[in-house]
């Protein structure tokens, strides 16, 4: 026989139903407590492992329902769940409660309470707490007040009141001591005044007394009591799941010859919505029977029988069918569990853009092995000195797809080890370049940036209180989906046929921005807004880009004004569909439109761009009008953009750019251009000017100097002589 399942804690719910709790419009005590009622159950039903145990008693009903009812005693007191496990039934029953019209005592129901918790063995419930729910608008009789305490006390078990909020009582005050007969606080700071019920009404001297007594009972047995506002907030959330996994125990092999035990644990994983094919509410002993049918998707869904059903996959709209064949061609490792370092380099080349994978392995020495500690520690040592990281090939299992990934040394005044990072494989990564934002940050002036420099500060979540707590921490923000999903899954359960409700109102606060930031924010934003006003930017369409009884000449001066000089011109000029392609007639202001279109390809862009520099080259060699001093100006302003873009984005594609530009300036010799690229400092773009750049600043200025002209078998060819006309024509 296995060993006993842990006991998990007993709880009973105690909640008041009397005429009391009902007498209201709109949102009443009593919706409310049902609220909380089921917040708990839940809480119970989706965490993990939970061996919690839950009983629900009532107290204001018509009947009389438990095993201490006796004449004139425990009456209209009904026990509606013993403590059990919790189901969807209990839920079920929750949302149907009985209201009841006969006032019932809340000191009474205490007790019968304290009853269902009896555990003469110990061996049922690891701890015990009784909440309360009520308003305190009932009679009651104090009598055994005190023996409630001292059982309280003696049986350990825990009390939580919710309610209304309860009077505040001095601790100079003698708690014994019955309150006024009107019903008025005995706070002097309230000047007589009377505490308001959740209905708005003054509370009834009743109340007053009740409170009281129950304020003095939360004192002696260091209970807890709060409001509605404070307890729902928390019994919504669900609590995390556990954080602990199981140890993935292998070998961390360096070489043919170093095999070091390891055992590895999962640190950080990405959270999923639960499943619950395989589980069962309680006896987790029971076998789990899976039975799966096929049919088709016809009004009678037509049975298939499962040897006629081989497995797909959807491609867009396509089914794409995987026969036996098929399936043996998969990759298959066909090798146990391992940790194979395939080499070490250095930190610097896996940066955190190169991060993948939905988890963190955090990998220690196996326990018990001193060896392998002190192998280990040597090993995490080293990397961290050397400021390197190993790339290593991981099988999770026996025919696991292998993983490539990444060991960081992680070394604290506590602990060391290593983290495991998986890494992308060449297919996975998708490069986007983005246009450089800098043509425009150096235009700020130093108020602008103050500006800037004031919302960043504002907006800063860190707290600038001396306990220094963040809002918003990844590690302590639950996961808005979870609690959605949770809540939909109860009320579809109650519910059938009701639409989905929208989230609860706490749930949705969960990533809204935090008070304490809302006023500055709004503050620093409004002033922000004044200081860059904006304009909304009107898409027009090709017909309304010009006017429809305007002369062809017209368009075309308005469009190159446009295009040539126009200070004023907005983000949205740059994306008229007018632009599609550098052209030779502007293709600075080409370059520049392309690039700050949405998703640009910079090397495409770029291609196009020389491609018309060659272009322009070739008009200078035949000497018609390309040989004017406007067309070289012309190069050397497509140069100089060319290669300011690419010391920010990419220096590889003006490397490589550069090169036939010079032969093609030596092959004419345009001696006196290339005088101008060297004044303008045009050449190769050096590894100073940009690390990602291989080219060293010696080879940058040798590239400078031009070597005597030599005549090449093959003249450079234009790309597109209709562009060369374009030009002309433009010209």
């Amino acid at each position: 026989m296995g060993p006993r399942a842990k006991p998990g804690e007993g709880i009973v719910v105690v909640m008041d139903v009397g005429p009391g709790v009902r007498a209201g419009v709109g949102e009443t005590f009593f919706s409310q407590s049902k609220t909380c009622l089921v917040n708990i159950l839940q809480r119970k039903l989706f965490a993990e492992k939970c061996r919690d145990m839950v009983g629900i008693v009532l107290f204001g009903t018509n009947d009389t329902e438990n095993r201490l009812a006796k004449a004139n005693q425990y009456q209209h007191i009904t026990v509606m769940k013993e403590p059990r496990f919790v189901d969807w039934q209990m839920i079920a029953e929750v949302d149907d409660l009985p209201r009841g019209n006969s006032p019932g005592d809340w000191l009474d129901a205490l007790i019968v309470a304290m009853d269902l918790l009896q555990d003469p063995d110990d061996l049922q419930f690891c701890s015990k707490k009784i909440v309360l729910i009520t308003d305190f608008s009932g009679e009651f009789s104090d009598d055994q007040s005190s023996k409630i305490i001292s059982g309280l006390k003696n049986t350990g078990i825990d009390l939580s009141i919710i309610g209304p909020n309860m009077a505040d009582v001095d601790d100079d005050e003698d708690m014994d001591e019955p309150g006024p007969s009107n019903g008025a606080s005995k706070d002097k700071n309230r000047k007589g005044a009377v505490p308001q019920n959740w209905n708005g009404k003054p509370k009834s001297p009743v109340q007053l007394a009740g409170e009281l007594l129950a304020t003095r009972i939360v004192t002696e047995v260091d209970g807890i009591s709060c409001s509605f506002d404070e307890a729902i907030p928390q019994l919504i959330f669900f609590q995390r799941t556990s954080a602990s996994s199981m140890n993935w125990n292998t070998e961390l092999e360096i070489g043919r010859e170093l095999l070091i035990p390891i055992t590895g644990l999962i640190k950080v994983k990405r959270q999923t919505i639960p499943t619950w094919k395989t589980k069962y509410a309680h006896d987790e002993s029971e076998e789990i029977l899976s039975e799966a049918s096929y049919h088709r998707q016809d009004d009678a869904q037509t049975v298939v029988e499962a040897e006629e059903v081989i497995p797909g996959y959807k491609y867009g709209k396509t089914l794409v069918p995987v026969s036996d064949e098929d399936a043996k061609l998969k990759y298959s490792s066909n090798s146990p569990r391992c940790l194979t370092v395939l080499g070490l380099t250095k930190s610097s080349c896996v940066p955190h853009l190169m991060r993948a994978g939905d988890q963190v392995l955090v990998v220690i020495a196996r326990p018990d092995e001193e060896a392998a500690a002190v192998a280990l520690s040597v090993f995490i040592q080293l990397l961290e000195e050397l400021d390197m990281v190993a790339i290593t090939r991981r099988i999770y299992n026996t025919n696991s797809n292998p993983v490539m990934g990444a060991l960081f040394p992680d070394i604290t005044a506590d602990y060391e080890c290593l983290i495991w990072i998986p890494l992308p494989y060449q297919e996975d990564i998708r490069m986007f370049t983005f246009p450089t934002l800098q043509r425009y940050t150096g235009k700020f002036s130093d108020s602008d940036t103050k500006k800037m420099d004031d919302l960043i500060s504002v907006m800063d979540l860190t707290s600038q209180e001396e306990d220094g707590e963040e809002d918003l921490v990844p590690t302590q923000v639950l996961n808005p989906q979870l609690q959605y999903f949770f809540n939909v899954l109860t009320h579809r359960t109650v519910h059938a046929y009701d639409p989905i409700p929208l989230p609860a109102t706490h749930v949705v606060k969960i990533l809204e921005t935090p008070e304490r930031l809302c006023d500055t924010r709004d503050r620093v934003a409004s002033s922000f807004k004044t200081h860059f006003p904006t304009k909304q930017i009107v898409k027009k369409t090709k017909r309304g880009n010009q006017d429809m009884f305007a002369s062809k000449d017209d368009f075309e001066s308005n469009k190159k004004a446009k295009l040539d000089g126009d200070d004023n011109m907005s983000v949205g000029d740059l994306t008229l569909p007018l632009v599609t392609h550098v052209t030779s007639a502007t293709p600075v202001q080409d370059f520049m439109a392309l690039l700050g279109g949405e998703a640009p390809n910079f090397n495409l862009i770029c291609k196009e761009l020389g491609d018309v520099i060659i272009q322009l080259m070739d008009g200078l060699g035949n000497g018609g009008v390309g040989g004017s001093a406007a067309v070289m100006t012309k190069v050397m302003d497509c140069l100089t953009a060319f290669r300011r873009e690419s010391i920010i984005i990419d220096p590889s594609t003006y490397n490589k750019f550069a090169p036939t530009f010079k032969d093609t300036v030596t092959y004419l010799s345009q001696h006196n251009l290339w005088d101008r690229v060297k004044e303008s400092n045009l050449g190769m773009i050096s590894s100073e000017e940009n690390p990602r750049s291989n080219i060293t600043t010696d080879a940058a200025e040798a590239f400078l100097q031009m070597d005597e002209p030599q005549q090449p078998v093959d003249q450079p060819q234009a790309v597109n002589d209709d562009d060369v006309e374009d030009l002309l024509d433009d010209l």
